[in-house]
């Protein structure tokens, strides 16, 4: 039977492995900016299982609190079926016991959905059930940042840095979407960095449990926000603050603004209310990230400026469209040299390189040379 914790939480996320991050692409390394380093202090080695428990959620020992939030908790945790160290997401909602069955059986297909993504951009969820300390999801324990903290930090990602994360962020949307998932709360919070230029989408359909949960708590203005949108207010699509229906797009909206504010170091929209915030997103005016920055070129900035378009019509109509956008983008950076060492810019790459002038002047010699050698060949079996 699952019991909560008993004793206060170990809060540092780095101390039970000292490795590093994850390292990127050897072709990202010059094209970007380091993450800021975790404090040498939090990096011990420490064996998971050695770590004092706090609680049990199944057949999962807690070890440590990662982070709160409005929903829930976010514990590290020893499986001690299969050995390892995973991430506990707690799942707390305020609701009454028949609503709060709702809430599981939700959690629960929202878990089956996220499970079946296999995605290097997007975290793995490895189980999902209920305790006496409500649903919970089990997925990999990520080591790094996230956006948020990041930018809070200070960090700065240079532009083919940033296009080339959100690039990756959006192949992962692509894939989800083709899976029939869609994501709905795209924002830096929920993009992991485990690499330089290496995100990780996190908490896939979370945004539908916020919803459900504001359904039942409609007197206070958070949940009404909720119940319209279940997602960040920042980062929502006009057509939800609409109340019209949305789709796949909202998530290419979000992730426009996400790029915008990497790009320009500040949000896309301010406001001290709900309302406030609302109201920018659907008349307030949006500078053009080239002109917040001069440092944008301005045919990434035109990019950025299509995928966060308030008229869901203009909008890049799907995450591969505005992916391919910008792997365009960066295939043009420095004559056509790709930004990443990948599958995909290596094709890019032979694409760019058939471009160069150079190349058909030798390809157009290399052919008059073949057909002169052909016409001696010819020459001297006629003659002979």
């Amino acid at each position: 039977m699952s019991t909560p914790p008993t004793q206060p939480a170990v809060t540092q996320p780095h101390e039970v492995d000292a490795d590093r991050l994850v390292v990127d692409d050897i072709d990202t390394i010059s094209e970007s900016r380091p993450l800021p380093e975790p404090n040498p202090a939090q990096l011990r080695r420490v064996r998971p299982e050695s770590l004092p428990t706090i609680g049990h959620i199944g057949r999962y020992a807690l070890k440590y609190v990662i982070g709160e939030g409005g929903l829930g908790t976010v514990y590290a945790a020893h499986d001690t079926l299969l050995s390892r160290l995973i991430a506990i997401k707690t799942l707390n909602v305020h609701l009454p016991a028949a609503e709060r069955e709702h809430i599981d059986r939700l959690v629960l297909h929202e878990a089956r959905a996220s499970a079946g993504l296999n995605h290097p951009y997007i975290v793995t969820v490895h189980d999902a059930g209920t305790s006496e300390q409500g649903s919970y999801i089990a997925m990999e324990l990520l080591k790094g940042s996230d956006l948020r903290q990041l930018l809070s930090m200070g960090w700065k990602p240079t532009p083919e840095q940033a296009a080339l994360i959100v690039r990756r962020v959006a192949d992962a949307l692509s894939y989800a979407h083709h899976k029939g998932v869609t994501h709905r709360d795209i924002k830096p919070a929920n993009i992991f960095m485990v690499g330089r230029t290496q995100p990780r989408v996190l908490d896939f359909g979370i945004a539908r449990i916020r919803q459900v949960e504001a359904l039942a708590q409609r007197d206070d203005e958070a949940s009404r926000f909720q119940e319209l949108i279940g997602g960040s207010p920042f980062y929502m699509a006009p057509e939800l603050v609409r109340r019209e229906h949305g789709d796949q797009r909202g998530d290419v909206y979000a992730l426009g603004v996400v790029l915008y504010e990497l790009l320009a170091g500040r949000r896309a929209f301010t406001g001290a209310s709900l309302d406030e915030i609302a109201d920018a997103v659907l008349h307030q005016p949006v500078k053009p990230v080239h002109e917040v920055n001069p440092e944008i070129p301005r045919e990434l900035s035109d990019i950025v400026a299509q995928a966060m378009h308030r008229d869901v019509g203009q909008r890049y109509r799907s995450a591969r469209r505005f992916s391919h956008a910008l792997r365009d983008w960066l295939d043009g950076v420095d004559g056509g040299r790709p930004i990443a060492s990948e599958a995909g810019p290596r094709r890019s790459r032979r694409r760019a390189l058939w471009r160069q002038p150079l190349v058909w002047l030798l390809a157009i010699s290399f052919v008059g040379l073949v057909v002169a050698l052909a016409g001696v060949f010819w020459s001297s079996i006629r003659g002979g």
